[in-house]
């Protein structure tokens, strides 16, 4: 049976089908491993104690978990449907921006100097450099999907 996965051209379903849920995946996974103490035991101690909390990393891995699965399955379990491909190619250019949305509130929120931090690239460690750039891959691919240029999307 035919999938709209096979409306794709070869690049852009190899990319859709295993390298952003593998990436997704990653996110997933480093969003635990680099959570950071981010409440404090009462904010009304003299000295507030710092707790880890898995409140945040939980939210952010459900929504990236829903999204990959979301995608998996549109792409693999419906029919054929073109319209849906681009529309759902769609949505994930609209996550992408999301994505950097997030991103650059939380550099501003954690920073003194507010949105002026964020366009001060030079304090960014790799985790930032990693969560700003990353997202400028997966929009060419999904632009030059929608385009054409890998190819024409059957249907």
């Amino acid at each position: 049976m035919a999938t709209t996965a096979s409306l794709l051209p070869t690049f852009p379903r190899i990319f859709f089908l295993y390298v952003e849920p593998v990436v997704i995946t990653y996110g997933m996974f480093m969003n635990y491993a680099t959570r950071l103490p981010i409440f404090e035991a009462s904010s009304a101690a003299s000295k507030p104690l710092p707790i880890p909390s898995l409140f945040n990393p939980a939210m952010g891995t459900s929504y990236l978990f829903n999204m990959m699965l979301y995608g998996l399955i549109i792409l693999l379990a419906s029919p054929p449907n073109k319209r849906l491909l681009q529309l759902h190619i769609g949505i994930l250019i609209l996550a992408d921006f999301t994505h950097w949305a997030g991103l650059f509130a939380t550099v501003a929120e954690n920073d003194p100097r507010g949105w002026a931090a964020v366009l001060d690239t030079s304090n960014w460690d790799a985790k930032v450099w990693n969560l700003a750039t990353y997202p400028i891959g997966t929009l060419a691919i999904k632009f030059a999907t929608l385009s054409g240029l890998f190819g024409k999307i059957q249907g």
